[in-house]
């Protein structure tokens, strides 16, 4: 009995030795929610910490400057309408013309025949765009189709290029249709987006609409109006 309780184990091993399976199993949750509730006070300390360090290195965005332009748009390169001497613009490229059920006249100012249709592609010519805004004015270069009816009106499209005076450059596309008001007199309203590159206008966008008007059969004089938005993103 002596030798017995000499030898007695620490408390830990004497609870080792009576534990059964339910013991063990109860231990095993215990210390796997000690490890869970610890995961959880860092998961809860580290979590703003990384959300903070997030937002400082996160871009910043800001919100888009927007602003509306106006500007006028000439098209006379052989003074039809502002006189010898004051011709503005010019021809780089004559339309392909096509006059379905007819032949071509030849003439640019009737290309086809009295009552028929009139399809032109692949015209190039020069315009002038005059604003207060600077970043509106320059010459515009615009690529012309169309096809009209007996009275030299319908739906218009192409493309443009502005290279503005003070630097970089509008490039887009337009649509629109002409509308034959009376004798020798044509309106037209042409739908315009485009966008900067380079100079003062790099990363704009802008949307627009040019009201024309127009005193010839084929638009190889006209005059327009245009008003719009640009949106600047910089």
């Amino acid at each position: 009995m002596t030798q017995s309780h000499g030898s007695s184990l620490p408390p830990r091993r004497i609870l080792l030795r009576h534990e059964g399976p339910q013991d063990r199993r109860a231990a095993v949750i215990m210390i796997c929610s000690l490890e869970e509730l610890i995961m959880r006070k860092k998961l809860t300390f580290g979590l703003p910490i990384l959300l903070f360090v997030g937002m400082l290195f996160a871009p910043t965005s800001f919100a888009a400057d927007k602003f509306e332009v106006t500007a006028s748009e000439t098209f006379d390169p052989l003074g039809l309408v502002l006189g010898e001497g004051n011709e503005v613009g010019e021809f780089l490229a004559l339309p392909t013309v096509k006059c379905p059920g007819h032949e071509p006249t030849g003439d640019p100012m009737q290309p086809c025949s009295v009552g028929s249709r009139t399809h032109f592609r692949n015209t190039v010519i020069i315009s002038r765009v005059d604003s207060t805004d600077t970043r509106m004015t320059g010459w515009m270069t615009v690529e012309l189709n169309g096809n009209f009816d007996a009275d030299f009106a319908g739906p218009l499209w192409g493309t443009f290029s502005i290279a503005v005076d003070s630097g970089g450059t509008w490039e887009g596309t337009w649509q629109g249709l002409r509308v034959a008001e009376a004798i020798n007199y044509w309106t037209g309203t042409l739908h315009v987006i485009g966008q900067g590159f380079g100079g003062t206008v790099d990363g704009m966008k802008l949307m627009a609409e040019d009201q024309l008007v127009s005193f010839t059969p084929m638009p190889i004089a006209y005059f327009g109006s245009i008003q719009g938005r640009v949106v600047d993103p910089n």
